[in-house]
């Protein structure tokens, strides 16, 4: 019997879903987190390539803010959909770029720990660059909290 209660354990939390032109992804706090997921979902085959990269900040305004340039695991199923739901293990990195030309249905899960991230910086976020406004993309955050609780912190606030 599994002891995972994942409401209790599992920081869940809808950082974007929308058109893939414009990613705005919600900043995550990881000062109450041992490590994170971020599982990313796109969909669509408008040829605009999207690349979505790897930021941390030193709040959730992220006023301040960096690439991460620490090569972080990561798997990724190109061809996410009814067909597929094998997530292969990636050459280690910190942004993922999507072809729709050839990649319809996408799912990235990038994983973070917090302790890759610079002296002040607690704080981590997917950027974007390119994209496509009839292409779809949501992202999801996943992350292991440092104690179980009831009802987790937020992870959206400071």
């Amino acid at each position: 019997m599994s002891k995972l209660n994942l409401p209790e354990q599992v920081k869940v939390v809808c950082l974007y879903q929308g058109l893939a032109n414009a990613v705005a992804c919600d900043v995550v706090s990881m000062k109450n987190m041992q490590k994170g997921w971020f599982v990313v979902y796109h969909t669509g085959a408008n040829d605009t390539d999207l690349v979505l990269s790897l930021y941390e900040a030193t709040d959730v305004a992220a006023g301040t803010n960096a690439a991460v340039t620490t090569a972080c695991p990561n798997w990724l199923d190109a061809d996410a959909g009814t067909t597929s739901d094998v997530l292969v293990a990636q050459t280690a990195g910190y942004a993922l770029t999507i072809d729709p030309a050839t990649q319809n249905g996408v799912l990235w899960v990038l994983e973070v720990d917090p302790a890759i991230l610079s002296d002040g910086y607690d704080c981590v976020y997917l950027a974007d660059s390119g994209g496509h406004a009839s292409n779809y993309c949501s992202i999801m955050f996943f992350g292991e909290a440092r104690y179980a609780q009831e009802s987790l912190p937020a992870a959206i606030t400071d």
